[in-house]
């Protein structure tokens, strides 16, 4: 918000407020996003379970509004599936005193989740950037 004032001898300042412009939602930005995922997933030299924890990474960046309605959905369920663990905490010592370390609920979650169920989850983001440039093909003329 940008904020400029008139004054004027004679009487009061006016103040005027100029609004910005907004983040209006770009699904070329969401799949640009989703396409950093899928790269990661399938490039990575890691486990499954670590490339997801690097593919989420790209999917937190993405905004509600970056995503068609029709996909939204699917984006939130990736999303919560991949951090429905419990906050831990892990026992380290720090300047000689034994903390507890919080892990967060995406480490958490992958801690304990099944090799089936990561490559579950690392194919419905696939599907989810393919659904997207289809949609994207379908609707955006400036979508390649």
């Amino acid at each position: 918000m940008q904020v400029s004032g008139d004054s004027n001898a004679s009487g009061p300042v006016v103040i005027k407020i100029v609004q910005e412009e907004v983040h209006r939602g770009d699904p070329r930005y969401a799949l640009e996003k989703l396409r950093h995922s899928t790269w990661k997933l399938a490039t990575g030299a890691e486990g499954i379970k670590a490339r997801l924890a690097d593919a989420y990474i790209e999917l937190t960046i993405i905004q509600e509004d970056d995503l068609p309605p029709g996909l939204l959905e699917e984006w939130k369920a990736i999303k919560a599936d991949l951090t429905r663990g419990k906050m831990q905490y892990e026992p380290r010592v720090v300047g000689g005193e034994l903390v507890q370390k919080p892990v967060g609920r995406l480490c958490s979650t992958l801690r304990y989740m099944r090799i089936e169920r990561a490559t579950d989850i690392a194919k419905r983001i696939w599907d989810l950037e393919t659904k997207l440039a289809n949609y994207l093909k379908e609707n955006d003329p400036h979508t390649a």
